[in-house]
């Protein structure tokens, strides 16, 4: 790696490392990618409530914030859900299918969908503020940096958006497909690109902020950052750790049985680094040296990627069971099963969890009122 590199990362997040407790406003909890909340849900959790929309389902995760549930489908519906309730605040039909997390911020939810839309709606109901075409398909969630918003597309380009009126401040262009969102660390987005490389960003001039770095294999994942250190998985098998003291990988962790199976993003807090598969394993390293601190077998494929909620990892799996384990040991602690399966990651906020499956139903989950 050029020292060049070694400097830019030596700027890693001094960003927030998990969201709070009341919201979960981005599709991996926070702009740094850790998928992590410090919040600590009830041991005894019940479905409070359910909504059955049908359709092709969802394949995105859904989002929290200001006590609304934001989530949209493969049928192109925008919805927005009461938390508490689960009763409808209002809904949009589009012209496009959506494989990608909606973001909030500042009042507004922005969403973008199979076509290439970028919309900006109003987040109290729903109507259109602003709408940028893009022209390829948008896989990852946007995120958000001062007054603008990031978004990637399969065309290998990373959008910077003025997100009061939509504009393009500027656009960073990898050459092969971006299917991760934008992780935001300081003055810096890290992309995981298709084209093998690990691209850094600054973000104020939307230039290379370092020689893209090699990870030897393509990635989907969006990179998840903590303290001084970035994590990437890759599909050929591989996990790497950056960190700011060194002009190489921290460590590089490898399982070529895991090759082609790594397409999730990994979950970062406390020491350690949740990884999910789809070859059914689920483990824990260490986020210092790389090491497997435990490992445990699902029952069936993970094709979401996991979160952290206080001392829980929580995983939607393909086999509608959503699962609860304990971040230390990996053993279960909680299960719900579902009629379908579960493609996108479940999202926490306010004591309650929520998930939506690939049958179009949206399921929370709280500790049921006395």
């Amino acid at each position: 790696m050029p020292r060049q590199s070694a400097l830019v990362l030596a700027a890693i997040i001094t960003f927030c490392s998990s969201v709070s407790a009341l919201d979960w406003p981005v599709g991996r909890g926070d702009l740094a990618g850790t998928g992590a909340t410090t919040e600590q849900l009830p041991a005894k959790l019940d479905l409070i409530w359910q909504v059955d929309i049908g359709g092709l389902g969802f394949e995105a995760a859904p989002i929290i914030a200001q006590g609304t549930v934001f989530v949209a489908d493969a049928d192109g519906l925008v919805l927005a859900l009461d938390l508490v309730t689960g009763k409808e605040k209002w809904r949009l039909a589009t012209g496009g299918g959506f494989t990608a997390s909606g973001a909030y911020h500042s009042g507004k939810v922005i969403f973008g969908d199979i076509e290439g839309e970028v919309r900006a709606l109003d987040a109290t109901t729903g109507k259109s503020i602003w709408q940028y075409t893009i022209g390829a398909e948008i896989s990852a969630g946007a995120t958000f940096f001062g007054d603008n918003l990031l978004v990637t597309s399969q065309n290998g380009s990373l959008y910077c958006l003025n997100q009061d009126t939509g504009t393009l401040s500027w656009k960073y262009e990898t050459g092969d497909q971006l299917r991760c969102a934008a992780t935001v660390a300081d003055n810096r987005t890290y992309l995981g690109g298709c084209d093998s490389k690990l691209h850094v960003v600054d973000l104020k001039t939307g230039k290379a902020a370092a020689e893209p770095i090699a990870l030897f294999g393509p990635t989907g994942s969006t990179p998840s950052a903590i303290g001084s250190k970035v994590f990437v998985p890759t599909r050929s098998g591989e996990i790497f750790a950056f960190d700011n003291s060194s002009t190489k990988p921290l460590w590089q962790f490898a399982d070529r049985k895991l090759a082609e199976e790594l397409e999730n993003s990994v979950a970062v807090k406390e020491g350690l680094v949740i990884v999910s598969s789809r070859n059914r394993q689920i483990f824990a390293l260490d986020q210092e040296t790389g090491l497997v601190r435990w490992r445990t077998t699902l029952r069936k494929r993970c094709d979401s990627s996991p979160i952290i909620a206080g001392k829980d990892i929580w995983l939607a799996a393909a086999d509608g069971r959503l699962v609860r384990l304990d971040l230390n040991s990996g053993k279960e602690k909680w299960l719900y099963e579902i009629k379908g399966s579960f493609l996108a990651s479940p999202s926490v906020a306010d004591g309650k969890i929520v998930a939506a499956s690939d049958r179009g139903s949206i399921f929370c989950f709280a500790a049921k009122p006395q």
